[in-house]
């Protein structure tokens, strides 16, 4: 059979403000409340604003994205693209039915997702809570600039750097989680006066048993929330922290016939930035402090305002492997071979930073990963951990080979793309990308070297 002729994964969800939660293949009925619960009165308390029934569409519509997006299984036999069909309840119809709002929105996400999305808004018939005003943490007329906060290295150390180049302004980190949100706006301005405080979002949504892995709506949720805290607060600055090999690696090293991974892309933040300039008027920008430099480099300067690495270690992961199989005696670990722990440690060993993470495989010079763990560990999916170190150990050495002179058409490509989203010329964003993929391919060149030639990662890397 033809798989290029099969019609691709279809799935609807239908949100209802009451009723039962439904499944029936592909297709959901998800309630309000049981099934779907972003609560981000924190956020409004940080902007000075009340709850209002277009944040009460907005948070409803992040959460029947990312239900539809981990319900919907793919089918790679049938290609990568799903069909996924929304009905969402709003209050603010009028707004959500105009053409320029609709299409802003399907555009980033089909951007973003690689698959195709359709919405049908219906009128919410209950009305809103009643929300009340709170104080600010610090003064209104102080610069604000929102950062999506994952807890990450790369979001830990670009809030580090904000504040600490420019004390008059107010670095907001804006964090996920997916259970209920504990204290009070003035529990955590207490807090905020002597470390970094990120301001929760409880994003409680229910996920089907095995849900589909890719979740590539992910950063539509974060950086979604930090856009709109922009917008409450009168209009502004949200910082992408993500370093260079994460925000343009995935557009220029693809993997399988998986669409281009751009989550950090400045193609897929100036599409949102345009979406909430139509739902709210204002304009939000969207800034990459760290696009054109390699994660080493930033966390070499982290190095200079934070000379505790060891503390900073312990309490950023960095690791996407599942803590079912990333664990050691039932304690979550690096696993050490997903992309993700490939690429902290060889920016750790660039940056000239001891390495104080603990790894599920930790030798780097085995010949093995089987030899790579401590005494009396084991891998638990062996077949799944070679898989995952291959295909990262390899996207790390393609990265490192568009440094060279027979990848020029491809990266010119990008380089095109990227200044047209950034509004800076060809020649001046050509240089600057090709400076960072050189900067790359020395750190990966050295940490193979560092390696040895027989070791687990510089044989995969050959393959």
């Amino acid at each position: 059979m033809n798989h290029n002729f099969l019609p691709p994964t279809e799935g609807t969800v239908t949100v209802v403000e009451s009723g039962s939660f439904l499944i029936k293949g592909n297709h959901s009925q998800v309630p309000l409340g049981e099934g779907l619960a972003i609560q981000a009165g924190l956020l409004h308390e940080v902007c000075f604003t009340e709850v209002s029934p277009l944040s009460c569409d907005l948070t409803v519509l992040l959460g029947a994205v990312k239900y539809a997006d981990r319900s919907v299984r793919r089918k790679h036999g049938n290609g990568w693209a799903r069909q996924l069909r929304l009905t969402v309840p709003v209050y603010e119809l009028a707004t959500w039915r105009r053409d320029e709002v609709a299409s802003a929105l399907m555009d980033a996400l089909q951007y973003l997702t690689g698959d195709a999305w359709q919405f049908y808004f219906v009128k919410r018939k209950r009305k809103p809570a009643q929300s009340g005003q709170r104080p600010l943490l610090d003064s209104p007329d102080r610069r604000r600039v929102f950062i999506p906060f994952s807890h990450g290295l790369d979001s830990f150390a670009q809030s580090q750097l904000l504040r600490t180049g420019d004390t008059e302004m107010d670095v907001i980190p804006v964090h996920l989680r997916s259970g209920s949100v504990e204290g009070t706006l003035k529990s955590i301005g207490r807090l905020a006066k002597h470390r970094l405080v990120p301001i929760p979002v409880s994003a409680r949504v229910s996920e089907r048993s095995h849900s589909e892995q890719s979740f590539r709506t992910r950063p539509f949720l974060y950086d979604g929330l930090a856009a709109y805290a922009a917008v409450l607060s009168g209009g502004g600055e949200v910082v992408i922290p993500e370093n260079g090999q994460g925000s343009l690696g995935g557009s220029l090293v693809r993997l399988g016939a998986e669409a281009p991974h751009r989550s950090c892309h400045p193609g897929f933040t100036t599409r949102l930035g345009r979406f909430f300039k139509h739902l709210s008027g204002r304009d939000v920008t969207f800034v990459h402090p760290a696009l054109f430099q390699t994660k080493g480099q930033v966390l070499g300067k982290l190095l200079q305002v934070q000379p505790d690495s060891q503390t900073w270690l312990a309490e950023h992961p960095s690791c996407s492997y599942d803590a079912r199989h990333a664990n050691r005696n039932r304690k979550k670990v690096h696993c050490g071979v997903c992309g993700n722990c490939l690429l902290r440690r060889m920016s750790l060993q660039a940056a000239n930073i001891v390495d104080t993470t603990d790894y599920k495989v930790t030798d780097l010079h085995a010949k093995s990963l089987e030899q790579a763990m401590v005494e009396d560990d084991k891998l638990l999916t062996p077949g799944a951990y070679h898989d995952i170190a291959r295909n990262a150990a390899r996207s790390m050495q393609r990265l490192a080979d568009l440094a060279g002179a027979g990848a020029r058409y491809r990266v010119a490509a990008e380089a095109a793309s990227l200044a047209e989203y950034l509004g800076r010329s060809q020649s001046e964003v050509r240089g600057a990308l090709d400076q960072m993929l050189e900067q790359h391919s020395r750190e990966w060149t050295g940490f193979l070297e560092y390696n040895g030639r027989s070791s687990w990662a510089a044989q995969l890397a050959r393959d």
